[in-house]
């Protein structure tokens, strides 16, 4: 119910033929090549970023100079395209690559020396000293998908180091970043308030194993997270200033899912409250801007465009509890806009195509920047295409509204 990875995690099939037709309606892509799109990006494009020998993904490739990045904490997120595929096509090699991505990031990119009492926490790229909630979240999220589909009882010693941190984080006074050289809890500093995803980690851990404590960890967050919320609706969750489109989705997404696991009406007002916001906010094509601030001025006008699908799939989920239209809608208009980043004929950006890096991915910045196309982008796209293709597939023949899974199950 709660895990994020694949459409059948929402109880959404393939779509039949009456189905397909609405998709193709609305998407402007028939169903079947909205899937090759999805695989092509992994098989073609991701495929080339997999170092054989590391067993690890380069996190982007710059088509401009055609150079790889190097790997980092980013293959706990990419590990999930793998993943993707393996539930889509059951082709084992995806589960291996998801299995090696994962544990290249978990030796390289996370603090396991069983003396720190702050193990479990992920390191940030740029400054190695310093441990966010948000990376230590992707990491929860991609070991709880892994130990879901393997049983491997070493993921679950994972699962605890991440929960241990995350709880620390609480105790803290919900901080988002530690720091190891002073060994103090950042409250201010380029701090990603990202309460999202201990929340949807929570959930889905408590789905799993039955244990009301990871609900209650849960609802803890998710009751910090109402007194993060503006007037407005918004979340301005860069150190309490700026609103960011990458701490919009799940965000969003953890709001919708205390509602269905507690049944409390605030949870629900506060996502429709922030949806509301966000679709106030779209641009005509589909998408949001990176940076907004809390004087409601754009301060960061680029697009982030992994981040438009990503929101797109949080609106499903709340449409599938309010059947508000306007959800749905900017839903498919950033789809619409996710669709035309892949690096195609046809798509917005229709060059570097002679490049075997760059076909079948998708552009990681609107405009271009610096011409990189990564795979952390990808498994936002490729999976919110998914999603949304087979849900507006299960949409009634006359467009209406029904719920495939998320009230049915509480």
């Amino acid at each position: 119910m709660f895990e994020t990875v694949s459409p059948k995690n929402w109880s959404l099939s393939t779509p039949g033929e009456e189905g397909k037709g609405r998709v193709k309606n609305l998407l402007g892509l028939n169903y079947d090549e909205i899937a090759k799109r999805a695989r092509n990006a992994v098989y073609e494009f991701l495929e080339r970023l997999y170092d054989l020998k590391e067993e690890a993904l380069y996190h982007y490739y710059r088509a401009d100079n055609k150079r790889l990045s190097e790997k980092d904490s980013g293959n706990f997120l990419m590990a999930v395209n793998f993943l993707v595929m393996f539930d889509l096509l059951g082709d084992e090699e995806m589960l291996n690559k998801a299995r090696s991505c994962y544990n290249w990031a978990y030796k390289n990119c996370t603090e396991i020396h069983p003396m720190f009492t702050w193990q479990g926490g992920v390191r940030d790229g740029f400054k190695s000293n310093e441990l966010y909630v948000k990376y230590t979240g992707d990491a929860f999220l991609s070991c709880l998908s892994l130990y879901a589909r393997t049983g491997e009882e070493e993921y679950l010693r994972h699962i605890r180091q991440y929960h241990s941190f995350i709880k620390q984080a609480r105790k803290a006074g919900f901080r988002y970043k530690f720091d190891t050289n002073t060994y103090r809890w950042i409250e201010k500093g380029f701090c990603w308030q990202s309460f999202g995803y201990p929340i949807c980690a929570y959930l889905q851990f408590y789905e799993m194993n039955k244990e009301t404590r990871y609900l209650e960890e849960a609802i803890a967050w998710g009751e910090h997270a109402l007194s993060l919320q503006r007037e407005n609706g918004a979340f301005y969750l860069i150190d309490g200033e700026f609103w960011n489109s990458d701490l919009a989705p799940v965000e969003l997404r953890a709001l919708t899912f205390l509602y269905e696991a507690t049944g409390r009406v605030e949870f629900l007002d506060a996502a429709r409250c922030y949806a509301d916001w966000l679709v106030e906010k779209q641009n005509n094509d589909g998408s949001w801007p990176i940076g907004i601030d809390r004087d409601d001025e754009i301060c960061a006008p680029i697009i982030g465009p992994g981040d438009v699908p990503n929101t797109a799939l949080s609106l499903i989920r709340l449409h599938m509890n309010i059947a508000t239209e306007a959800y749905l809608e900017a839903a498919i208009k950033a789809i619409r806009y996710s669709i035309s980043m892949q690096a195609l004929e046809g798509g917005k950006y229709s060059v570097y195509l002679d490049d075997p890096h760059v076909k079948w991915g998708f552009w990681s910045w609107d405009p271009l920047h610096d011409c990189s196309l990564s795979g952390d982008q990808s498994v936002h796209h490729i999976r919110c295409m998914l999603f949304t293709a087979n849900y507006i597939g299960s949409l009634g023949s006359e467009g209406k509204h029904c719920v495939p899974s998320a009230q049915k199950s509480r």
